[in-house]
């Protein structure tokens, strides 16, 4: 259990940045190992990868 005194470093407070590419979603910030998100980060990274996989279906113009 965490100490409410301490914050987790490796606890991700910010929403992750995917960018859609040519047919996949790209997110360049993600740790090498599993992901710790707050609520918050974890709502609003999961709208911007909805976000980005309906952009990297559709053909570019």
């Amino acid at each position: 259990m965490s100490d409410p005194e301490r914050p987790d470093d490796d606890l991700i407070t910010e929403p992750l940045t995917p960018e859609a590419g040519d047919g996949e979603v790209v997110v360049k910030d993600p740790p090498a190992a599993a992901m710790r998100l707050t609520p918050d980060a974890a709502d609003i990274s999961a709208i911007r990868m909805l976000d980005a996989a309906d952009k990297a279906r559709k053909p570019k113009p």
